[in-house]
């Protein structure tokens, strides 16, 4: 009996069984069983086959319509993205794509250390990007692959998946697909959520994540990141940012200021370190006839102090704004 590749349990619902003829001596079943798993994966199996048997049948067997205009086209998409992210001495795996596929449009890049993995071979050690492009949904024994990732991703390396959506393919159904994507070779029917749950599992982290077509397929990539503590990032990236703000504060000394703005930044810098500020400027409806600590929250400058901008996303915008209005000094922190 296979597991789940998402949970590893064996609870699982019969949904129904498709028949097919195979050619003879061929290593691929005679029909497939559909279960839903209890926790909402939808896979195929069949006790009479192993992942062995689906490997002899990709060396032997596959490659026809590889070299589809669309699949290329990925193919060059997702040479272009890595190109854009990493560095030229990455080591870079395409995991099942061919050795006429993805590394080779990395080499005209400059990526010279890259490796394809087909089929029944093993990942080199210490990667950096791994990439499996309609892939996963073809593996039987799940649990072994993930379990070789895992070990031969560097820890903070970057996991590539492409797969067919199989949420999206269901919801939108059509006649032109009257089996969906439930043929031979596609063993499992990764929704998002199934993928998310695969990946918490095994100490990946999402980055991103996008939706496309593909030959009429809905296809979805995923980009996973190897054992990054969002918790531990999270706090280095605020604790570095704000020390080095207060630090442009402490510079002020005892100058006296306007504070123009009063988002979330301003009001944790200055609850942290106070300076001389003679009133605030706010636009937001919310701050109006309002006080900080007595001092007043005006709509606009009524002096010619520095103005001190605090701001994150808005800042651009806000500086522009201030210079359309007052030639007051303008001081970003």
């Amino acid at each position: 009996m296979r597991h789940c590749v998402i949970c590893d349990s064996t609870k699982r619902e019969l949904l129904w069984r498709s028949d097919f003829l195979v050619p003879d001596g061929w290593p691929r079943p005679k029909y497939l069983d559909w279960f839903r798993c209890a926790c909402g994966m939808i896979y195929a199996d069949n006790d009479t086959v192993t992942q062995h048997d689906y490997d002899r049948y990709y060396q032997e067997r596959y490659g026809y319509g590889v070299e589809d205009p669309e699949q290329q086209q990925r193919m060059r998409d997702r040479a272009h993205y890595v190109a854009v992210k990493f560095q030229k001495d990455a080591k870079v795996v395409d995991f099942g794509g061919g050795e006429q596929g993805l590394t080779r449009i990395l080499a005209q890049y400059g990526f010279m250390n890259t490796a394809c993995v087909e089929a029944g071979q093993d990942i080199p050690d210490n990667v950096d990007v791994i990439i499996a492009e309609m892939v996963f949904e073809h593996i039987y024994s799940m649990n072994a692959v993930m379990r070789e990732m895992t070990s031969c991703l560097k820890d903070g390396g970057t996991l590539i998946v492409d797969i067919p959506d199989a949420g999206a393919i269901g919801l939108e159904g059509s006649a032109s697909m009257p089996m969906l994507d439930y043929h031979q070779v596609h063993l499992n029917h990764f929704r998002t959520l199934d993928m998310l749950r695969l990946m918490e599992r095994w100490g990946f982290e999402l980055a991103e994540t996008s939706a496309y077509h593909e030959r009429g397929l809905a296809c979805r990539m995923f980009v996973f990141v190897k054992g990054a503590d969002i918790g531990r990032l999270s706090k280095e990236h605020v604790i570095r940012n704000i020390e080095e703000k207060q630090e442009k504060l402490r510079a002020l000394a005892d100058t006296p200021v306007i504070v123009w703005g009063l988002g979330d930044i301003a009001m944790h810098l200055l609850a942290r370190y106070p300076i001389n500020v003679k009133y605030f400027v706010c636009n937001d409806p919310a701050f109006k006839d309002q006080t900080i600590g007595r001092i007043p929250i005006l709509e606009a400058p009524i002096s010619e102090h520095p103005i001190v901008v605090m701001a994150q996303a808005q800042k651009e915008k806000l500086i522009e704004h201030i210079k359309s209005v007052c030639d007051n000094e303008i001081i970003v922190i």
